[in-house]
């Protein structure tokens, strides 16, 4: 991959269109002027909701809440309550619940008093320290006059039961419903299974039969509980829930019960009922033996009662009874006469009739809702929009469209969709989604709610500091434009012509828009003005020039943007070249043979030696954690790429500023804990350095450096602990891992043994060798010009080597249809579907390849509802040459019950011969099946493998 002077574009983005779609229509005075109504039939226009980032760089943020005046709260899973103030732009930490280091769910839950405004109090779901991973609580705090949490005011509503390590599905969301009772939901303790998890072989059923928890009506999991919170901290219990107090072997807190992972919870604020969105099992396809394949769901309770859960699933779709004598499965269970024979059950044998779900999607493309997708998949939920809820000075209120609409968003699938019901609430009419695919810029979303202004706030999770807060803003008005602005040339001897451009530039509501460009020297000289979209401008006087562009409507809405341009002297034209080996990938332990060249207008060039070698700088960086080229670009344009640099601890001193670590350690000196310089001498020789210190840094660590505890980190992942080790190692012979080359040579690319789990590709594949990248950065810095000072310019040229094993969701190129995958997280969700699809990577040497092996599954973990198909490698373009022989790839035979699988148990690559194939090609991966309807699932994509 290549990376060489980069043109000099600049392009603000303020509207989450990002122009897909929208240019054949909206360029500035092209269309008519469409003015916004609030006519509940029409749809309003997706340019009319803007993305906008309200808090970034957030730890694992898990759900909103917001007081009277508008400012927004937010819990981190890690234990820390926020608040942000729009106004100020200001970020407030309330306040940090001290959480077990027992695996256990963290803070996951919070809402704040229904008096708030009065009380100042906030009621927050977490696993406390000093309970040890061994019960969930509610509790009640109180904020004091400087907002700060009072963390001696804890009043503790309720415990519930926790069985970690060995149980999952945590629930956490809180309501309050219209008569002052609050709801919280509650998972069902139990680890994911593919159907309904009876068997067990844990004492008790502990972590595994949900028939002890979410079927049992004794039990406060797998439930969404309904309470009235008192002032003295205690709480009675409402009429109307599921059990009424004093019927024995029941809870009377039990609102709805039959809950396997219920997430976020709302109140429809006209009709009262109960919104959630539950997380269902695993399994891809029914079985004969057990009963369905998995659903998640959107669900509505007009009042108490039973969701099934782990007798039914969906649509009322029952599971086969389980003998836990014999082991053997038998008849389904009736959803009007539910029972619980488990020998865990403390509950009631006899159930609650069991009720269906509203909306149900499996794994594959759902033959009711196809729109929904597929692959992995975690319902959240969402608000209902009601306009009776926000005051007559809301800001930016929906329009009638969505009014008694369910707005939900899946938290894998990435998506909001928009559901319509009937009168009764009992059946979706219709789903359709909130706006287009390309128009959404939100990641992972946990929450999502509407604010008092009217704006539609979005929790979007993340780790290591990718986590924020976001909202979606409506406009009915006026929409301003939005600049964007490019010269050619951006520099070059005087006198400088320069054509400038403002193509990009969009007004979606047509109007006729203006354009100022102003050119300000930065030194001495005129400011030179033009106007017009594209004028041509010319420069006479050498010198640095800020360009900013001004496009503005006739109400007035302006937008600008800012490009640089220098007048007296040429960029250097800089080459980095390989001469011989792979030029995309790096091999390990192999060379590649390589030559900058430099060539300048006024300097010169290396070849004919007017350019000296030592004024070239030529590096080589090893990257352990890999690096891809859109990371590249992104760090290019972020100005992290400079000469000499090392960019592999990047990320590395981003988690260690975000979590705190440096008012602890110094590179150098010994502060409250021991230097990096210090610990890298102590375990830099040590064979079981990244244990170690993996351990000390997740667990916490004592006595190791003297009486200062360092407490535990169970908030990084593998990987982030990883990149922050490697950094602190590094300090020990205090080198940037930062190599200088000569203009000319050989370099061997040395490999290393794996030191952490890989995340997406440990998955599916064992490694030998660490995965990461080489990069190769040339530049040369001119000598400017005699007469201007201060007008250098530095031409570069990057060249990256990756890993011969690319994954899928890397690709360039994706076809508009039969590719489901989602690029915000971590799950190995990449799926071909319906009839085909293909995927493309741009510029790949096969210079050397003998084969390409193609990850293409029809089974992994507990997913094996995959029909197969045919694969084909093709080169230049999804119709180009075949290279190779097309396979056809059937599926496994499926065993009742088979699963996991991993491995090889989930299936062998296709291999494909490329021998006689040499050169830089697009290289493009197609699957296909003629036969497939639009709901199957061809095949899981794992990994693309380049083999010499």
């Amino acid at each position: 991959m290549n990376l060489q002077n980069l043109p000099v574009f600049r392009s603000k983005i303020i509207i989450s269109t990002l122009l897909s779609g929208a240019m054949a229509w909206t360029l500035s005075g092209c269309a008519e002027r469409e003015e916004a109504t609030d006519d509940p039939s029409k749809k309003p226009d997706p340019t009319r909701f803007t993305y906008e980032v309200v808090a970034d760089g957030l730890e694992e943020p898990m759900q909103l809440e917001f007081d009277h005046e508008g400012r927004v709260y937010w819990i981190e899973r890690t234990g820390a309550v926020k608040r942000a103030d729009e106004a100020s732009g200001q970020v407030t930490r309330l306040g940090k619940v001290a959480l077990t280091t027992e695996k256990a769910p963290g803070l996951i839950g919070m809402l704040l008093a229904k008096d708030f405004q009065r009380s100042q109090q906030v009621f927050l779901y977490y696993s406390a320290a000093e309970d040890k991973g061994e019960y969930m609580r509610l509790s009640r705090f109180t904020l004091e006059a400087n907002g700060q949490m009072n963390m001696d005011s804890e009043v503790v509503l309720l415990k519930i039961f926790w069985e970690q390590p060995d149980g999952e599905h945590f629930g956490g969301g809180m309501v309050w419903d219209n008569e002052g009772n609050l709801l919280l939901s509650v998972g069902c303790d139990s680890s994911p299974t593919q159907y309904a998890p009876f068997a067990f072989s844990n004492e008790g059923g502990r972590g595994e039969d949900s028939g002890r928890s979410a079927g049992n009506s004794n039990d406060l999991r797998g439930a969404i509980l309904r309470i009235r919170p008192h002032p003295d901290g205690t709480y009675s219990i409402p009429e109307n829930n599921l059990f009424p107090e004093g019927i024995p072997q029941t809870r009377p807190e039990i609102y709805i019960m039959g809950n396997r992972n219920p997430w976020r919870l709302s109140i429809d604020s006209q009709t009262g009922y109960l919104h959630w969105g539950e997380v269902g099992p695993d399994a891809g396809i029914d079985s004969e033996k057990y009963g369905p394949k998995g659903y998640d769901e959107f669900n509505v309770a007009k009042g108490a009662g039973n969701f099934g859960w782990p007798f039914f699933i969906a649509n009322n779709l029952p599971y086969n009874r389980y003998n836990y004598e014999t082991g053997e499965y038998g008849e389904p269970f009736d959803p009007m006469a539910p029972v619980n024979n488990s020998p865990n059950n403390t509950g009631l044998e006899k159930l609650p009739p069991a009720q269906p779900s509203l909306v149900a999607y499996p794994y594959r493309v759902s033959d009711e809702w196809p729109l929904l997708g597929s692959a992995a998949r975690s319902a959240v939920g969402g608000p209902v929009f009601r306009k009776s809820n926000f005051s007559s000075n809301a800001l930016r209120l929906f329009p009638s469209y969505y009014e008694g609409k369910w707005l939900v968003t899946d938290y894998v699938r990435n998506w909001i969709m928009v559901i319509s019901m009937d009168g009764e609430r009992t059946e979706a009419t219709s789903i359709e989604p909130f706006l287009p695919p390309g128009h959404l810029k939100h990641k992972q979303p946990l929450d999502m709610d509407f604010g008092p202004t009217g704006d539609l706030y979005l929790v979007e999770y993340g780790l290591a500091g990718q986590g924020r807060v976001s909202k979606m803003v409506y406009n009915a008005g006026n929409r301003p434009p939005i600049a964007n602005a490019s010269a050619e040339p951006s520099a070059g001897a005087v006198p400088l012509e320069v054509n400038l451009s403002s193509d990009g530039t969009v007004d979606f509501d047509g109007d006729q828009l203006n354009y100022t460009w102003r050119f300000r020297p930065l030194g001495d000289g005129e400011e030179l003005v033009y106007d017009g979209p594209h004028p041509r401008a010319s420069i006479q006087q050498a010198g640095k020039y800020e360009v900013t562009l001004t496009v503005s409507d006739p109400e007035g809405a302006a937008d600008s943007t800012l490009l640089e341009i220098v007048a007296g002297n040429e960029k250097p034209e800089v080459k980095f070249k390989i001469t011989s080996g792979n030029r995309t990938f790096f091999f390990p332990n192999e060379n590649i043979g390589y030559r900058v060249e430099v060539r300048d207008e006024e300097d010169g060039t290396t070849e004919k030696g007017d350019i000296a070698p030592e004024s070239v700088s030529v590096t080589a960086e090893y990257i352990p954690s890999g690096l891809s080229p859109e990371e590249l670009i992104r760090l290019k344009k972020e100005g992290a790429v400079q000469p000499g640099e090392a960019l592999r601890h990047i990320q590395a001193q981003s988690l260690l500023e975000q979590y705190n670590c440096m008012t602890c350690h110094q590179l150098d000196e010994k502060l409250l804990g021991p230097s990096f310089r210090e610990i890298a001498l102590k375990y830099g020789q040590n064979s079981n350095a990244f244990d170690i210190m993996h351990r000390s840094i997740f667990e916490g660590s004592s006595g190791k450096w003297g009486e200062i505890n360092m407490p535990p980190h169970p908030m990084l992942s593998g990987e982030e602990t990883s990149r922050i080790i490697d950094y602190i190692l590094s300090q020990a012979d205090g080198e940037s891992g930062v190599r200088k080359l000569p203009l000319e040579g050989n370099f061997s690319m040395h490999a290393f043994e794996p030191r952490s789990h890989v995340s997406r590709l440990g998955k599916f594949y064992s490694f030998n060798f660490e995965p990461g990248s080489y990069l190769f950065h040339a530049s040369y810095t001119d000598r400017g010009s005699d007469e201007v000072p201060g007008i250098n310019l530095t031409g570069d040229h990057l060249v990256l080597l990756r890993y011969p094993l690319l994954t899928p969701e890397s690709a360039d190129y994706f076809s508009e249809e039969g590719v489901s995958f989602t690029p915000s997280t971590d799950d190995p969700g990449f799926i071909i579907t319906g009839k085909g699809g293909y995927l493309g990577f741009r510029n790949i040497d096969l210079t050397g390849i003998n084969k390409i092996n193609i990850g293409a599954l029809t089974r992994f973990w507990h997913w094996s509802h995959f029909i197969g198909g045919i694969v084909e490698l093709r080169v230049g373009s999804p119709t180009g040459t075949v290279i190779g022989e097309p396979f056809e790839i059937i599926p496994h035979p499926i065993k009742e019950g088979e699963g996991p699988f991993f491995g090889e148990d989930a299936g062998k690559p296709v291999p494909f011969d490329v021998s006689k194939v040499d050169g830089i090609h697009d290289v493009y991966i197609i699957v296909r099946n003629e036969g497939a309807k639009e709901s199957d699932a061809l095949v899981i994509m794992t990994g693309i493998e380049f083999i010499k």
